[in-house]
């Protein structure tokens, strides 16, 4: 069986560590001066809707975090488009996702690549996306 907490965001994971004195301090001042015996019994109704509000708030918190977040990379993204940079420049560093033109043909930058990474030549660095029909000789 896998450990359920390696499918937690490793930030509402730390939210959840984090708050892990102040539901200990809650846990606490619910049970009282409740002897050892009176501990060992299940907890009330309230002590458990009580820790069940406060982890319901952190992970509320942790999850409109992880919204907003997306949200903005989404507006991001879908406001790049494609970013033709026109003919290959070999000064030119380019980012993923950057689409040049050389020796006729489109490439498209799979990684951020640094200037003189040329396309069909750094091959982990470039896509061909169309081909020219006819080579074009440099």
């Amino acid at each position: 069986m896998t450990d359920r907490l390696d499918d937690i965001d490793p930030d509402i994971l730390a939210a959840l560590k984090a708050s892990q004195p102040r539901i200990d301090a809650l846990a606490k001042a619910m049970a009282g001066d409740l002897t050892a015996e009176q501990l060992a019994q299940p907890a009330s109704k309230r002590l458990v809707h009580l820790l069940i509000a406060d982890l319901v708030a952190i992970l509320q918190d942790g999850l409109i975090k992880q919204v907003k977040d997306l949200q903005a990379r989404v507006v991001e993204l879908e406001a790049g488009g494609i970013k033709y940079l026109g003919s290959y420049q070999r000064a030119q560093a380019y980012r993923k996702g950057m689409v040049t033109t050389y020796a006729g043909s489109m490439w498209v930058a799979l990684r951020d690549s640094v200037e003189g990474e040329q396309p069909g030549k750094a091959l982990d660095a470039w896509q061909l996306a169309a081909k020219a029909s006819r080579p074009v000789v440099l």
